[in-house]
């Protein structure tokens, strides 16, 4: 634990500017006279700029941030507990435990000492540091002795404070303390991410709200393609903007029928003659398709095209005219909607999620130092509680298990481009996004699974999430807070009798006025107050049912509540079975497997996971197994992070395969996120196995049994 601060690259030092000292109510905080001012950081501006760009200074209090503090002083048994962010002249609270002003100077403040350090900055006793004096501090409340505080360090590195804690008796800290302040310091900073992402993604959808508005306006005051086939002369006219949005230039060649069946995508050219032909023989007076065209340049637009059959007195087609609308650009926008929709869910919700993993980090941090201690008098020589350790234990792993799943469901949902189509089972997508509306619902409702078995779904795991999360957050938000035990929120599932899954969000809340429902549906339309509501969600919910085949139904009765109704094709011959068939993987061959990942922590915890049945290697620095593997020792298995400083997965994968190509299969990723496009992109381009942190040991182990049989 580093006591002193770093030095700083030469002429980016220097004494704070003055400021005037803040008059407060706890004299407790201000250390004496004698204090040596900290100096400011090399980075200070660019600081200052990371601060303010979260927008959080001078906000109200947020029960998110008072969680932490509470367990702050909790943990670490101090009255005092603060989440301390450093501005120019002044430290402010976000959140304080024990103290009773909101801010002071920060010449005059241990968190400009400790926002100097990269890691945890610890004053035993203020009296004997020779930078806090050793006169007496100020009588009018107990002193301050100690002080140990967390720096909040963002992902690009810059310290905006810290989360610290203060006693007025001298002490040195616990490890187990110290290490709890540090998880709960880096909380701060995933909560004030999550904050900003809401931020963003909010603006964000508005700027798209008035780009749509303006598209639509163009979009009426613009010419389409159009069309007019003489049916007994056999040619078709098309006016100029063929040419403007295609490129195609019109002449005798385009007055053929088949010049613009040519231009259709193959793959949408047989369906499209198709439907036009029934429409025509069919006695129709109105066609429309969406399909691809080809642009003169080789690319193609996705375009909406729309006739109308002119007919003679005996019904004979006589003239066809029609509008071609190019929809690529809407379709683009429409992708992005979805997107931002998604990501502002998850960011509204961010908060709830927090506290649903902050309850369990409370217990699990609690169980584990409770077993340690017990394991600790063994080694004393003490008769310990040998009856309650077993439960302490099992209650952490319960609880770690609740938070793995929790960032699994959030992982899932913040998935920002994967579009794959697979099995899904709809009962496990609806318990995801439960998971992410819990806090949302508790206050409202009571919610009720009632499921029935299912066939699996053909459809994106992650998109029939959103479907779900928003019907669930509209329910929700439909019943008011404070009576939850009036309320209820049924959601069910159950095959029609067309052999369809049909699932359903039943609200008890005040339902849907008449007037209103015919424009439910539609983009933009919302009855929440401005800045409440981005009038997205069950537009995006109606599109992405409609894209699976399915539709999307309500019913509505004032007073009583309202039912959504999700119903979807299953996938053909699939049944799901009522228990998943767990796999059996029998112990399979000893193997040596290599380890490399830059956290010690994990590297023990997969070495412990791993060693009864094999032999394990670790390597916290990539370039350290390289240097291992040259000196041409066999090895069976290697599991790589893919994040990793000095040198990436990425990087020492490539590197692996231009020395050793033939070894490269032997490669599975273990990463907790691919949080870089190249990242991203690599993952997409390479075949090799993968698991994701935080990772169930028993699937761990059956990965490797289950690699190491492979011939």
């Amino acid at each position: 634990m580093g006591h002193n601060a770093g030095p700083l690259p030469p002429g980016q030092g220097g004494a704070p500017p003055e400021s005037p000292r803040t008059e407060s109510s706890a004299p407790a905080l201000r250390p004496s006279p004698g204090l040596v001012p900290a100096l400011r950081p090399w980075n200070e501006k660019a600081r200052l700029e990371a601060l303010r760009s979260y927008e959080v200074l001078d906000t109200p209090p947020e029960q998110s941030f008072d969680d932490i503090t509470q367990l702050a002083a909790q943990l670490c048994d101090t009255p005092i507990a603060l989440i301390a962010l450093a501005d120019d002249a002044r430290v402010w609270f976000k959140s304080r435990v024990g103290v009773d002003v909101p801010e002071v100077a920060r010449d005059t403040s241990f968190c400009a000492h400790a926002i100097l350090q990269s890691s945890l900055f610890v004053v035993p006793d203020v009296l004997t540091d020779a930078r806090f004096g050793s006169s007496r501090l100020e009588e009018a409340a107990p002193p301050v002795r100690f002080y140990m505080g967390a720096p909040l360090i963002t992902p690009e590195g810059f310290t905006l404070g810290t989360v610290c804690v203060m006693d007025p008796e001298p002490r040195e800290p616990r490890p187990q303390q110290a290490r709890a302040l540090e998880a709960l310091a880096r909380q701060v900073v995933g909560q004030l991410e999550l904050r900003r992402l809401n931020r963003s993604q909010t603006r964000f959808i508005d700027e798209l709200r008035a780009t749509n508005e303006r598209f639509e306006v163009i979009l009426r005051a613009t010419n389409d393609i159009i069309w007019d086939w003489n049916i007994p002369a056999n040619t078709v006219a098309w006016n100029e903007r063929v040419q403007d949005i295609l490129g195609h230039v019109v002449d005798a060649a385009s007055r053929e029928p088949s010049w613009w069946y040519n231009l259709v995508h193959p793959d949408d050219r047989d369906r499209v003659a198709d439907g036009f032909r029934k429409a025509v023989a069919g006695g129709a007076v109105h066609w429309t398709d969406e399909y691809r065209v080809r642009r003169s340049n080789g690319t193609y637009a996705r375009v909406l095209d729309r006739g109308s059959i002119l007919r003679n007195s005996q019904g004979a087609p006589l003239r066809i005219l029609g509008a071609v609308m190019n929809i690529s650009e809407r379709e683009e926008m429409r992708a992005r909607l979805a997107l931002a929709d998604r990501m502002a869910s998850v960011g509204t919700l961010a908060a709830g999620v927090a506290h649903e993993i902050n309850n369990p980090l409370a217990y699990v941090i609690a169980n584990l130092d409770y077993a340690r201690r017990e394991v600790e008098a063994v080694a004393a020589g003490a008769p310990p509680r040998a009856l309650d350790m077993p439960d302490a234990l099992k209650e952490a792993r319960e609880g770690a298990e609740k938070m793995r799943l929790i960032v699994q469901d959030l992982k899932m949902f913040s998935r920002p481009d994967d579009e794959r189509l697979e099995q899904v089972d709809l009962r496990r997508a609806i318990d995801s996004a439960a998971t992410m509306a819990w806090n949302e619902i508790r206050h409202r409702a009571q919610l009720v699974k009632d499921y029935q078995p299912v066939p699996v779904v053909y459809g994106n795991e992650a998109r029939l999430g959103q479907v779900f999360l928003n019907l669930l957050v509209n329910a929700a938000h439909a019943i008011p807070e404070g009576a939850a035990d009036k309320h209820e929120i049924r959601v069910t599932t159950r095959v029609d009798g067309q052999g369809r899954i049909v699932a359903e969000v039943r609200d008890t809340g005040g339902g849907i006025p008449e007037e209103i429902r015919p424009r439910i549906l539609e983009p933009f339309f919302t009855t929440k107050p401005q800045g409440l509501g981005t009038g997205l969600g069950l537009s995006i919910c109606h599109g992405i049912v409609t894209s699976l085949g399915g539709e999307l139904q309500f019913e509505s009765e004032l007073g009583k509540g309202t039912v959504f109704r999700v119903v979807l094709t299953p996938t053909p011959e699939v049944e799901l079975e009522a228990e998943a068939q767990k796999l059996e993987v029998e112990l399979g061959p000893r193997g040596r497997v290599l380890v490399v990942d830059d956290e010690p922590l994990v590297l023990k915890a997969m070495k412990r996971t791993l060693d009864m049945e094999h032999e394990v290697l670790d390597f916290h620095r990539a370039r350290a197994a390289l240097e291992w593997l040259e000196k041409g020792q066999p090895w069976d298995l290697l599991l790589c992070d893919l994040m990793m400083p000095e040198m990436t997965g990425v990087e020492f994968f490539d590197e692996l395969g231009r020395r050793w190509p033939e070894r490269v299969k032997d490669v599975i990723f273990v990463t907790g996120g691919a949080f870089s496009s190249g990242a991203r992109e690599f993952l997409g381009r390479v075949e090799n196995e993968r698991l994701e942190k935080p990772f169930d040991p028993q699937t761990l182990r059956e990965l490797v049994r289950a690699r190491l049989q492979k011939p």
